[in-house]
């Protein structure tokens, strides 16, 4: 009796741990038949491409091809540069870093990505970052919810035959529900 109470508990020990001690779950909305028909393939080298203020970004998947949910851009930041402090009012961002060492401030906390670190800024924390290497770093972010890639084509559009003013870029920015709390 006490060898089979002790292979019971083995077997239940066993089944938790290879399927989890979690509610059942409820059947998901997503139609398997249709997974694939979402499913977004871009390239190396595909991508939209914009020109902010001195800055590519490659736009590789834009919120269109995600109902809106999110975007994930590639960053090219020169040295010793990056965008000034400001706060996104509606979009979460997360920044893995392809290439290259940055220093991130985020309100007070300043944080030091290098490759293959990752770091998430919740909407509404003023922060801004700078390449502190001596070449071109390199991001991937993902923005959610999405759409926030067109501030970077309208500015990449606006400025296309003329420096903007930081008047005009302040307007710009308002409609997407950013402000920048330092000069640009």
């Amino acid at each position: 009796m006490h060898t089979c109470i002790k292979n019971y508990l083995g077997l239940f020990v066993l089944t938790v741990l290879i399927y989890g001690c979690s509610e059942p779950q409820k059947e998901s909305a997503i139609d398997p038949d249709s997974s694939t028909k979402n499913a977004v393939y871009v390239s190396s080298e595909q991508g939209e491409q914009w020109n902010v203020l001195g800055v590519k970004i490659t736009g590789k998947v834009l919120s269109d091809q995600t109902n809106g949910e999110y975007s994930v851009i590639i960053t090219e930041t020169p040295a010793n540069s990056g965008p000034p402090m400001h706060v996104h009012e509606n979009e979460d961002e997360l920044f893995y870093v392809l290439k290259g060492n940055f220093m991130f401030t985020c309100g007070d906390e300043k944080i030091e990505l290098n490759q293959g670190d990752m770091l998430r800024l919740p909407k509404g924390i003023p922060h801004n970052f700078v390449n502190i290497d001596s070449t071109t770093g390199i991001t991937m972010n993902t923005i959610t919810p999405g759409g926030f890639e067109h501030f970077f084509e309208e500015i990449s559009n606006a400025s296309e035959n003329k420096k903007l003013t930081k008047s005009e870029i302040d307007s710009i920015a308002q409609r997407y529900g950013v402000s920048f709390t330092e000069t640009l």
